[in-house]
């Protein structure tokens, strides 16, 4: 018999037990010493954005590399010989999910209460580069949070249980570091105070009276597959910069010249990538089937795998190869959880446990909607439980989310080039794992007589500020350019091909009515024209203390807006007034 620990216990004929209890933790221990695999990184030398090298190691291995200890860097540095550069790893600066409270006890939380913020206007500031943690400030500024170095001193707030279904808080006066205060929570009462609505932000605001006080949120740096891990190998001078405000945000990469030590980087870069994998992990999924994979411990050891409530013995194969096991008759599309258990003279290990997914169905009703010179719709129908697809098509990748709501998903791809034939292939994703995919050729159109229609722009490769940029195009030309449709994006783009970086558009924030366009003439616009928008995601308001213009950005955004302080110098883009089925481009003015 097997008991809930996985210790067999058998009595001795003088009814002790110890000795052969002794054994089997012994001989447990060594199954689990044996069993337990350190990360298998892989070098994969195609360079990619930070966040595209996240999606190739989830599609194709685990994650990014997570590295843990100096064991890791090692094995990381021994997965290329023929490098020498900087390759992603899975560190980053995620500064919107980064806040984390101290007190991480999920049954503490509801939904939604864990993102509670009640920041004064401009904070978080704008020079995050290692850890922050967060301050209360009572007077004058109502219970409003700051965040600062965690190694300032301050009284503290620390949350010690609930008394009568509320929470009860308790202010310490004595000024210690974020992280002193944090242990002497943890060890006099239960941990540093978290805040979970205006309610209780108002009583610690009272209770703290005029003080300044830590509670218990704080910013680090993240890893791409969730792990606490707080190990890090910083090379010299590094971390170094100061992302701002939600704005450019930095990612880490390993240096196979200087020991695997770490940098941080621009994540738009396009870097080489270290994956790795788990040593108990999927090897191939289908929708109706999983494959296991996983290392041998000796010939002599065999395995147990359960899931869904069975139990399946399997022996371990000749030869020096991994193991593999196929489980089969599964549902497209769902989430399996299997715990493995190693067995040596019926001895278990306390096993591993590995949740994953069957692949999804392919989109069905995959076609071309519509087309035109510049742009071809694409339309397909919704698979049940996917979250995301992915559109491959000319060495691009788009991800995006299914459409909420009855109908079809539609996505228009622009700009494209007149006259050419396009293949496109769609894949389904459910929990990292793609479906097999789907694909279809469509041709974007000719020019027929008379002309297409779009607004006719300039390119002025003079880095000026947006207001100068203004001033320039109302001079030389109309306006700076309104942009109404994604034709209109096409035209733009096509007004030079010497330029991959950011330019002004004629969109701007007045700080009391929100965004609007320089050119105000009515007229200009048809209706809902004034309200189009190309923003990519989240980089809309980034800049929270100065006014914001918009820029348009080609490189790996697909010629997404995002806003700009608007005394940045950058070139720009006019409109002339007019129409023509082409732009110009004027290098210099």
């Amino acid at each position: 018999m097997r008991s809930m620990s996985g210790v067999v216990v058998r009595k001795w004929r003088d009814g002790s037990d110890t000795l052969c209890m002794y054994t089997n933790y012994l001989l447990q221990a060594v199954l689990n010493a044996a069993f337990a695999k350190n990360h298998q990184y892989y070098f994969v030398n195609t360079p990619r954005t930070w966040k595209k090298a996240q999606a190739v190691c989830r599609h194709k291995y685990t994650d990014l590399a997570t590295i843990t200890n100096k064991a890791d860097v090692a094995a990381v540095v021994t997965t290329t010989s023929s490098y020498t550069g900087k390759a992603w790893i899975g560190l980053n600066d995620d500064l919107l999910n980064g806040w984390k409270w101290s007190l991480s006890d999920s049954s503490y939380y509801v939904e939604g209460n864990t993102t509670y913020r009640n920041w004064y206007p401009g904070y978080p500031s704008s020079y995050i580069t290692q850890q922050e943690c967060v301050r209360m400030y009572a007077y004058e500024y109502s219970g409003r949070w700051f965040d600062t170095s965690c190694i300032s001193l301050f009284p503290f707030v620390c949350y010690n249980g609930e008394v009568n279904g509320s929470p009860s808080f308790i202010f310490r006066t004595e000024s210690l570091n974020w992280t002193d205060a944090q242990k002497f929570c943890r060890e006099n009462y239960v941990d540093l105070a978290s805040v979970r609505n205006q309610t209780e932000n108002d009583i610690i605001r009272n209770l703290i009276g005029y003080a300044e006080a830590w509670i218990g949120l704080y910013w680090d740096k993240s890893w791409s597959d969730g792990s606490s891990s707080v190990f890090r190998y910083w090379a010299n001078y590094e971390p170094n910069h100061y992302p701002g405000s939600y704005n450019s945000p930095k990612c880490i990469a390993a240096s196979y010249s200087d020991s695997g030590k770490w940098s941080d980087e621009d994540c738009r870069g396009s870097l080489p990538l270290i994956c790795y994998r788990n040593d108990f992990h999927p090897s191939e999924q289908n929708e109706t089937s999983i494959t296991l994979q996983w290392s041998k411990v000796n010939n002599s050891v065999s395995f147990v795998l359960q899931f869904n409530g069975t139990e399946t013995s399997i022996s371990a194969p000749d030869g020096d190869g991994p193991v593999t096991y196929t489980v089969s008759s599964l549902t497209a599309g769902t989430k399996y959880t299997f715990t493995l258990f190693s067995v040596f003279e019926n001895i278990w290990s306390s096993g591993e446990q590995l949740t994953t997914a069957t692949a999804p169905l392919n989109a069905d009703g995959f076609r071309s909607s519509g087309q035109d010179q510049t742009s071809i719709t694409l339309q397909w129908n919704k698979v049940n439980n996917v979250v995301s697809f992915i559109l491959q098509f000319n060495d691009a990748e788009l991800t995006f989310s299914g459409q909420t709501g009855d109908g079809p998903v539609t996505h228009i791809v622009a700009p494209l080039t007149v006259g050419t034939e396009y293949t496109f292939t769609l894949f389904s994703v459910f929990e990292n794992v793609w479906s097999s995919g789907v694909s279809i050729t469509a041709s974007t159109a000719m020019f027929n007589a008379p002309f297409a229609q779009n607004h006719q722009y300039y390119f002025v490769n003079t880095p000026r500020t947006w207001r100068e940029a203004q001033t320039i195009c109302r001079r030389d030309y109309t306006d700076l350019a309104t942009i109404t449709n994604i034709k209109d994006v096409a035209a733009v783009v096509n007004t030079t091909s010497r330029y991959t970086g950011q330019a002004w558009i004629g969109l701007y924030d007045d700080m009391i009515n929100g965004w609007r366009w320089s050119l105000s003439d009515s007229s200009f616009y048809g209706e809902g024209e004034t309200t189009y928008r190309n923003w990519y995601p989240g980089y809309q308001n980034i800049y929270q203390s100065t006014q914001t213009c918009a820029s348009m950005y080609g490189f790996d955004s697909y010629y997404r807006w995002y806003g700009y302080p608007c005394t940045n110098q950058l070139p720009f883009v006019c409109y002339n007034g007019t129409f023509s089925h082409g732009g110009t481009d004027k290098l210099s003015h």
